[in-house]
């Protein structure tokens, strides 16, 4: 793998897992804690309608008791009470006089009832007891076919023992099957006598708070439900009127009636529900949503963090491209320069112009081709050298090989004048001087072959050869002096025998040189050609 994919990858890698692993992090303490949160507003908006609920009972309590205070206060203004006993009337089966207080009439007049209903909403009864019973004789509450509800008695029962004792009764009751908040009041005359009663209700369940509690909406699809005792659903978004007393979920509301509880719905989606009894109106308040809901949020959030992710490396893929791109185009130039010194152009160069650290090792490096460049020409410079200097060395071989050959040819002519001086020295001629003058052309022929530069042991064999000739030249000399015709003949022959031994030596020896010689120029041949395979730039000079 390539270093800039590593890089690449390097990069991307340190600039996404530290996003992964914040992002999961955060992402488990966030998504737990809204979870939790989304309980606790369900709670909440549990505990907020209970609340309500609640507060609204207790404003209504007030009211009725402000409403039974300032009803009173209006009998009361209205004048003395009296009964009409002429004036008999038929009520409920029962014959009851006519009921006055003032000039109002009470008994079967509807007109003090009616008048709060219309100003204020407020059902309303008056009793006139009669036998220790309370016979209801004028009341602005209807029966569904719109007839009055009158001529019923209460003569028994908690509400019963309270007012005919002269006290006040309040709690709730059911008028037409609709439950509402009561107050049962004792009606006493001057002189403190017990003569009736009023009972005045105000529905519990106010249709604005009925419908504020429908309209309450529970995450997306969530809502709020109202069950009474029963398991009959007061208020529900479809299920209205209905039982969901053989549900489990809905009995161990019944049976623990404040907590919460998981449940799945007929589709068999997950619900959570909280749920607490208000005990005034015998209501369970269930506020409930779908679990999946419930996690919607931290769904979203999953999304979001994993679009900031994708955004995140896309970003990071990108600065990596570009910084990978910009890192290795220095890198780049340098392999394509070392790709050319490993061709053999030491030419080239490394062009860098920022303040970098590359810049050093671009200089470094043109410096480094540089010297070796200047290495290179002067090897081979040198090398060239070797090679004319082998030339020259194989040239003055080969001129000592014909010399030697001529040398040979003397040697054997001097053998020949030998042989004919010892012929003529057994006659009368002498030809000592002939062979004085052949030996001093082999000298002066050696001289004039004495190569320019000659190796140590080419000059030293050529050395010892003219020593040689010049004793053969002394001894002879000398040996003629003495004995003229006797001993000439048997010690040049010793001489000249001497003489082949030595030009022997000579001759295996430039064999030898030879053979070196043409080791050294193979030597440098393989130098040039090594040395060729670098391209310099010498001034004045261009080389392949």
């Amino acid at each position: 793998m390539k270093a800039k994919i590593k890089l690449f990858l390097w990069f991307i890698t340190i600039s996404i897992i530290p996003l992964l692993i914040m992002g999961g992090f955060s992402y488990y303490l966030i998504s737990a804690k809204i979870s939790r949160q989304y309980e606790e507003n369900i709670n909440n908006i549990n505990m907020g309608i209970y609340n309500m609920v609640d507060t609204q009972q207790k404003v209504l309590m007030q009211w009725m008791d402000s409403s039974a205070t300032a009803f009173s206060e209006k009998l009361q203004g209205l004048g003395p009470i009296r009964f009409d006993h002429s004036a008999m009337v038929d009520i409920g089966g029962y014959k009851l006089p006519t009921w006055y207080i003032g000039n109002q009439k009470i008994t079967g007049d509807n007109t003090l009832v009616d008048i709060l209903i219309s100003k204020q909403k407020l059902p309303a009864t008056l009793f006139q007891l009669h036998d220790n019973k309370f016979i209801r004789v004028s009341s602005n509450v209807r029966q569904p076919d719109g007839n009055r509800i009158v001529g019923t008695i209460v003569d028994s029962g908690p509400i019963y023992e309270k007012i005919i004792n002269g006290q006040v009764w309040r709690g709730r009751g059911s008028v037409e099957g609709i439950m509402h908040g009561m107050i049962y009041q004792p009606i006493f005359d001057n002189q403190n006598n017990l003569v009736g009663a009023f009972v005045l209700g105000r529905r519990e369940q106010e249709f604005e708070l009925l419908t504020a509690i429908k309209n309450i909406v529970v995450g997306e699809t969530g809502f709020v439900a109202v069950m009474d005792p029963e398991g009959v659903f007061i208020i529900h978004p479809t299920s209205q009127g209905k039982s969901a007393a053989n549900l489990a979920w809905a009995q161990e509301i019944l049976r623990k009636k404040n907590g919460s509880v998981t449940y799945s719905d007929s589709n068999g989606r997950e619900k959570i529900a909280y749920y607490k009894y208000y005990e005034p109106w015998q209501w369970y308040i269930i506020t409930g949503s779908f679990v999946s809901e419930i996690f919607n949020t931290t769904r979203e959030l999953f999304r979001g963090l994993l679009f900031l992710c994708v955004v995140v490396i896309m970003l990071s893929a990108g600065i990596a491209y570009a910084m990978s791109i910009t890192f290795f185009r220095p890198i780049d130039a340098l392999i394509e320069v070392m790709k050319q010194v490993r061709k053999g152009n030491l030419t080239v160069k490394l062009h860098h112009t920022q303040n970098d650290e590359y810049l050093v090792v671009a200089t470094a490096l043109n410096d480094m081709l540089d010297t070796i460049s200047l290495l290179i020409g002067r090897l081979i410079n040198n090398s060239s050298k070797l090679k004319e200097a082998s030339l020259n060395l194989i040239d003055d071989i080969t001129d000592s090989r014909q010399a030697l050959t001529i040398m040979e040819t003397g040697v054997d002519n001097l053998r020949e004048s030998v042989q004919l001086s010892h012929q003529l020295a057994e006659g009368d001629d002498d030809p000592t001087q002939e062979l004085l003058a052949d030996i001093e052309d082999i000298k002066a022929f050696i001289i004039q072959l004495d190569p320019e530069t000659p190796s140590l042991e080419t000059q030293n064999a050529l050395q010892t050869l003219t020593e040689m000739v010049d004793d053969v030249r002394n001894k002879f000399l000398a040996q003629a002096a003495i004995d003229r015709n006797i001993n000439i003949p048997f010690t040049l022959q010793n001489k000249i025998n001497n003489l082949d031994i030595e030009l022997a030596k000579l001759q295996l020896l430039t064999k030898h040189i030879s053979s070196s010689a043409n080791s050294l120029d193979d030597i440098a041949l393989s130098l040039d050609k090594d040395v060729n395979i670098f391209k310099l730039d010498i001034p004045g000079k261009a080389m392949e």
